[in-house]
């Protein structure tokens, strides 16, 4: 948290200054290790020292420890203490006792200087630089977006993210000019002191203008927690000097959550997550929403109709950066009215950043014009009314009466009619055929011939569906682009035959390709209600076929279904997909795979091994099966066993560069530094090669004297990776054993530690270079600063005694 007062420091504002807290202090008592303590506890035993020294206000030597304790006091309020190791009495004479307490409170003032540079001098909260800082910190602890393409186990953990919650109060720009500047100033720090109540969990509050900035880690639900706070808070403040023209306080809030980070710097994805807040704090104001709106909700509760224009046309302040994508469709309604009021439909015509132009596709109420400021919410495609008025019926079902409307340019269900007659099927429990038939990209046709040619297209594949399928099948709109057939009492093989005719009919007739997924019921394990669902992921699963491909749902189906779930970061859902696949098909060997590297994502890790090795079992020659089972074994800490894995996958795949990789870096840490050489060398050398192979490999070459190899190695590690910090260091380290560039590898050295600070390594080579430059007490204050963080690293020691050898001579 950022000190919420410029004069009162805290331990941990101590904590976020130790560069400048403890230098001083070392170079004044000459000895190389200070150490920052908490203050005590009341009654915390084996702490007298400590406390004697904090209530008498002066430095106490520790002569069993070997230490002198020194009290960091604000005022009469304790801060913490210092421990300088390696103080002897003969060195604390009288008169340095009040060149210590000197000493103290000129550090103070200059942790107090660099705190007021990070801070907001009118409400204590951090300022923009404190926000950047804090943003890109906890940005690069975030993990990297999950892969895509074929699965693989990750050797990371992930966690729940980062959220940014954004919030201004309203009106207040018409209150400052009514009252003046001071109450405005006392709406700001009010709301300041609030803040913290309501998220004392906060990395980071700031002020930045009028706009109040609250970093929150986890899950987005702390931020929709603190803004239900905030917005209580903020309703019962009572300004005083306001009284005669009370003003009720209220906020705008946005927020933006991220899971994980971008493949590029920490700072990228800190200023993706700060401009998303920001976005969805704007349109929460423009809107004039009350509640907390997230950047990915904008689309859903802050769209508006700016513009009716000719032709059925209307301009919304929705565009790419919101995540709208040309297509969807949106329901508008009236201000003020309930959601299932829709007074029409609209699509995303024509996609801009920020507005978009959207086609009016259906007139609920013809009476009822288009206007600007009337709301917007996305539909889900399944949900996507038709285009015209339709026709209505009662159709009597085995589940019962069911009332119906037809699409007037198919005759077919609409889409609730459709889910409306599916539902009574599946309660009557008997046996239920459904097929779902896709046109390929009809929003394409729709571009160029307009709805009525697409809708022309459907009408066609309609007909086409009734001839094949017979009198008793019921079809419906399942999607803007598909079609759903439900067939009572069909079994699979009436339902496949039938799919098989109607695309051979459309083949004939030319046009856009059309493929189909079928599934049927009973079937064991499944329930009723899942077949149109099944039914639609098969069609998902022939979009990777020729066209007019019919699929029947099989494990292949549900294992790309789960794919796409895992994609999606929903990793229960992709567990229970690939499960269900393993009910069709137990010995699927991707599906096994699969759902090893979701359960390896959930921490399970002896599950996952478990999956790998079944998978391994059943189809004893894919490598992936070797490598996963490698990689979970590495993670449990069965590294033998995981090197067998490891080498079978690469004898099945010579060439695979993951593979390559991990059997470089076990080679590299058992000292192997030959066959590490040949692994990471054969990795580096294959199109797909993991960034990090290049700083290993020059690790590697390095370490067998291959200087200007590893040379290059750590230059084409940068070069992909400017922010490598090992690659910097070892760059670094390079140039030190060749007794050239010194001044590089010092240049070097820091830019790994601006990236990893306090790093060991990362602190010896800097502290090396600075010797090799003469600057040995520049050296020898870093190699403090060092052993304070590091205080067992015998080569921090050594080279420490170095420096004060050099230093003396």
């Amino acid at each position: 948290m950022t000190p919420t007062n410029r004069h009162q420091l805290s331990y941990h504002d101590l904590t976020r200054c130790q560069e400048i807290l403890k230098p001083p202090f070392r170079k004044a008592l000459g000895c190389a290790r200070i150490d920052l303590l908490s203050p005590p506890g009341p009654g915390e035993p084996n702490q007298e020292l400590l406390q004697s020294a904090l209530k008498n206000g002066r430095a106490v030597l520790d002569r069993g420890g070997s230490r002198l304790l020194i009290p960091l006091l604000d005022g009469l309020r304790p801060l913490g203490l210092l421990s300088a190791h390696g103080v002897s009495e003969e060195q604390l004479p009288d008169q340095v006792r009040p060149f210590l307490s000197a000493l103290v409170e000129t550090t103070l003032t200059l942790v107090r200087s660099r705190l007021t540079a990070q801070t907001d001098a009118l409400t204590g909260l951090g300022n923009e630089s404190a926000l950047d800082e804090a943003l890109t910190s906890a940005a690069a602890r975030l993990t990297e977006a999950p892969p895509t393409g074929r699965l693989a186990l990750d050797a990371e953990n992930h966690g729940e993210g980062l959220t940014l919650l954004a919030l201004r109060p309203r009106g207040l720009a018409g209150w400052q000019e009514r009252h003046g500047r001071n109450l405005s100033d006392q709406v700001l720090k009010e709301l300041a002191r609030i803040i913290g109540e309501a998220a004392p969990q906060a990395s980071v509050l700031a002020r930045v203008g009028q706009t109040f900035f609250i970093l929150l880690p986890g899950s987005a639900d702390q931020a929709r927690r603190a803004a239900e706070t905030l917005q209580s808070l903020a309703s019962r403040l009572h300004l005083k000097g306001a009284e005669r023209d009370p003003w009720p306080v209220s906020l705008s809030l946005g927020a933006a959550h991220l899971g994980h980070r971008g493949a590029g710097p920490a700072g990228d994805t800190a200023a993706l997550l700060k401009l998303r807040a920001g976005r969805a704090l704007f349109a929460a104001e423009r809107v004039g929403l009350e509640e907390l709106l997230f950047f990915q909700e904008i689309a859903d509760k802050a769209g508006r109709v700016q513009e009716v224009m000719p032709l059925d046309r209307v301009l919304i302040n929705l565009g790419r950066v919101h995540g709208l994508t040309e297509g969807d469709r949106l329901a508008v309604r009236e201000p003020g009215r309930p959601q299932e009021e829709t007074k029409a439909e609209v699509a995303v015509s024509k996609l801009g950043a920020e507005e978009s132009l959207a086609e009016v596709v259906r007139l609920a109420r013809p009476a009822s014009p288009l206007r600007p400021g009337d709301v917007l919410h996305r539909l889900p495609p399944q949900e996507a009314s038709a285009e015209e008025p339709g026709r209505r019926q009662s159709l009597c079902l085995p589940g019962g009466e069911v009332a119906v409307t037809l699409e007037q340019a198919t005759g077919a269900l609409e889409r609730r009619s459709l889910m409306a007659a599916y539902a009574a099927l599946c309660a009557a429990g008997e046996p239920l055929a459904a097929v779902v038939l896709g046109v390929e990209d009809l929003e394409s046709v729709a571009e160029v011939t307009g709805r009525l040619g697409a809708e022309s297209l459907l009408a066609g594949l309609t007909d086409a569906a009734r001839d094949a399928f017979g009198p008793e099948a019921l079809l419906g709109r399942y999607s803007p682009e598909a079609l759903a057939v439900l067939l009572p009492g069909a079994s699979w093989e009436g339902a496949l035959e039938a799919a098989q005719a109607t695309l051979e009919k459309m083949r004939e007739q030319g046009g856009r390709p059309v493929r189909a997924g079928v599934a049927a019921h009973p079937r064991d394990g499944f329930e009723t209600l899942e077949t149109l669902a099944d039914a639609a992921k098969a069609l998902v699963h022939a979009g990777f076929l020729e066209p007019y491909s019919v699929v029947a749902c099989d494990a292949v189906s549900l294992n790309i279904s789960g794919d796409a779930s895992y994609s999606q970061g929903r990793l229960a859902e992709a567990v229970a997909e690939y499960e269900k696949a393993l009910l069709l098909q137990a010995d699927e060997s991707n599906v096994l795979n699969s759902l090893g590297v979701c359960l390896g994502r959930l921490g399970q890790m002896e599950q996952a091994a478990e999956c790998f090795r079944r998978a391994r079992e059943v189809a004893p020659q894919d490598y992936m099966a070797h490598y996963n089972l490698g990689l979970a074994l590495l993670r449990t800490g069965e590294r033998q066993e995981a090197q067998a894995c490891l080498e079978q996958s690469l004898e099945l795949e010579p060439e695979h560069a993951d593979t390559l990789f991990q059997l470089g870096c076990l080679s590299q840490n058992r000292g192997q530094t030959n066959r590490a050489l040949d692994y990471l060398q054969r990795a580096a050398a294959q199109p797909e090669c993991k960034k990090a192979v290049h700083c290993r490999l020059g690790q590697v070459l390095a370490a067998a004297g291959q200087g200007g190899e590893a040379e290059a190695a750590f230059k084409e590690a940068i070069k992909h990776t400017p922010r490598d910090a090992a690659a910097l260091s070892g760059l670094a380290g390079l140039y030190l054993e060749r007794g050239a560039n010194t001044d590089i590898a010092l240049s070097l050295a820091r830019r790994a530690l601006q990236q990893e600070p306090g790093a060991a390594q990362h602190m010896l080579i800097a502290a090396r270079a600075l010797m090799k430059l003469g600057r040995t007490q520049q050296a020898l204050d870093m190699l403090g600063d060092a052993l304070g963080r590091h205080p067992q690293d015998q080569r921090l020691r050594e080279l420490a005694a170095q420096a004060e050898e050099q230093l003396a001579d």
